[in-house]
């Protein structure tokens, strides 16, 4: 057997032999039978265990398995010692380590596991699994109901995974697909899982078992996942800790004695579970108003970052539509090719943070008066354009107008970028090409070949920057604009990032920022 370290793995095997374990034949070493743990005797009426190694040991923990082991934390006997990336389980190299671990988690099963221990896998001590996954708004189901309460729902089957609504609900993009029937059970706290459908029925009301049975009964026969015209899946769900919930989805095939229950893997995909991944700023940011000046391959990826963080509001201005060409640096993908960058960004955002309203608009006007009322209202201004001109002019009308603005653009064909702040007590930005407290940037060649290029229809060259180097500047101006508005003001009122080296004094990579003086507090 292959392993990451030889010479533990045989000081593992003779610890093993000594305690009485033996080699399965044919396995080369990577199964062994032996006696059965002495903390596994009050849960379990087998004398015998298995421990096997898994590929990557011992960078991942060695399996113990005791046959008919019925248990949280254990499916089909394999018991949970650590999680898959608990860096901890690489000290199971030693034997005494991993029997201390069993121990641990037999006196846990003994007094019960914290229910707080418990996740979304009441699925794997199902009897049986299937390659099918799920996903499921869980939080809107729940919150529509409480103890027996029951609803139908429809799925569409994408590539092995069943997109569960609830009934008559469906995506645009799921139209004219099979839909597939089911139903939504939700109970009180429950024990344990249960294991097969049986033990399901015995935890539903009498209503849900009519339900489940009228359900079951208008079945045809069918496969997993294909429509059956009656029951082709069922959800069940009972509160875990708190307000989380465990959910259980199995989905059924063929009919009557011949039925067949086989359980899924299931991911919330409501707008709570979600946003639980926008990062620990998102309840900051739900108020906040972000109006960001350009739709293009940085602004875009701006836009997205900062409506997945929480921003609860985004006004995107940008005249520009989304090309083919575009589609390599951009956060759009290619169907939407064609539409308003701002139309294709918005729908982006609505994949990505359906909790944030988006207002498009087309670019924003020089005029001062109109350019003051377009950025009125808003607790930062982004310009992500790249355009001097215009840069300039937001710089001039938010300094007037006491509007807060992040100025960001890359240069030098994406060697390096450079974000300006502009918020009260910093240095205006007009005034800082006479201050020595801030470094000029190197003097850009119109002419050399990384520089840009011309191409049909286009006025003026284009840049050059990797799309790298564009992701690079977007994810620093996102961090400028969560560090103001989160009211932190860690970050100096100018950055330079080198990226490729240039001329004295960036002629080395790295971050060169301004003084650090004033700022909003």
């Amino acid at each position: 057997m292959n392993t990451y370290d030889d010479s533990a793995f045989e000081h593992f095997c003779a610890e093993l032999v000594n305690q009485g374990f033996s080699p399965v034949r044919g396995t080369e070493q990577q199964e062994w039978l032996g006696p059965v743990r002495p903390s596994l005797r009050t849960l379990t009426n087998a004398t015998r265990m298995k421990v096997s190694f898994p590929e990557g040991w011992p960078l991942r923990y060695a399996r113990v398995t005791v046959e008919g082991l019925q248990t949280e934390h254990a499916a089909r006997g394999v018991i949970c010692l650590w999680a898959e990336d608990d860096p901890a389980q690489v000290g199971g190299r030693d034997l005494n380590v991993l029997w201390e671990r069993v121990d641990e988690w037999a006196a846990a099963a003994q007094r019960g596991f914290r229910v707080e221990d418990r996740a979304l896998d009441a699925y794997v001590g199902f009897d049986e699994l299937g390659g099918y996954h799920a996903e499921l708004p869980l939080a809107d189901l729940i919150c529509r109901g409480n103890n027996g309460y029951r609803a139908p729902l429809t799925a569409a089957n994408r590539a092995g995974t069943l997109i569960i609504k609830p009934g008559g609900t469906s995506d645009a993009g799921d139209e004219g697909k099979p839909r597939l029937q089911g139903a939504f059970y939700l109970r009180r706290h429950l024990d344990s899982p249960p294991r097969n459908l049986e033990e399901i029925r015995d935890l539903l009301t009498n209503r849900q078992v009519k339900d489940l049975e009228c359900g079951l009964e208008r079945r045809e026969p069918a496969a997993l996942a294909e429509p059956s015209g009656g029951h082709d899946f069922i959800v069940l769900a009972w509160p875990r800790h708190g307000s989380d919930h465990d959910a259980l989805v199995v989905g059924f095939e063929n009919r009557g004695a011949s039925l067949r229950a086989t359980a899924m893997a299931v991911t919330p995909s409501d707008t709570v579970s979600r946003k639980r991944r926008s990062g620990p700023d998102a309840d900051l940011l739900r108020d906040k108003t972000v109006l960001i000046a350009g739709a293009g391959s940085v602004g875009g990826h701006v836009a997205a970052a900062l409506a997945s963080s929480g921003v609860g509001a985004i006004k995107i201005h940008d005249s520009d539509r989304l090309k083919s060409v575009n589609l390599v640096r951009h956060v759009c993908p290619e169907y939407l090719t064609g539409f308003p960058k701002t139309l294709a960004v918005s729908a982006v955002i609505r994949g990505h943070a359906p909790w944030a309203g988006v207002h498009r608009g087309d670019a924003l006007s020089y005029a001062p008066a109109t350019l003051a009322a377009q950025v009125h209202g808003v607790d930062l201004v982004l310009d992500c354009t790249g355009v001097f001109s215009l840069s300039a002019a937001l710089a001039d009308v938010c300094r007037q107008t006491a509007t807060p603005l992040i100025t960001g653009a890359l240069y030098h064909a994406g060697a390096l970028f450079r974000i300006r702040r502009q918020a009260p007590g910093d240095t205006p930005i007009a005034a800082r090409l006479m201050d020595p407290d801030y470094l000029d940037l190197p003097t850009e060649d119109r002419v050399a070949p990384q520089a840009g290029f011309l191409e049909l229809g286009c006025t003026a060259p284009v840049n050059n920057a990797s799309p790298i180097a564009v992701l690079s500047a977007a994810a620093e101006i996102s961090h400028a604009a969560v560090d103001f508005l989160a009211g932190r003001h860690h970050w100096p009122d100018e950055r330079i990032v080198v990226l490729r080296p240039l001329q004295a004094p960036f002629n080395r990579t790295g971050v060169f920022d301004g003084p650090r003086r004033g700022g909003t507090t």
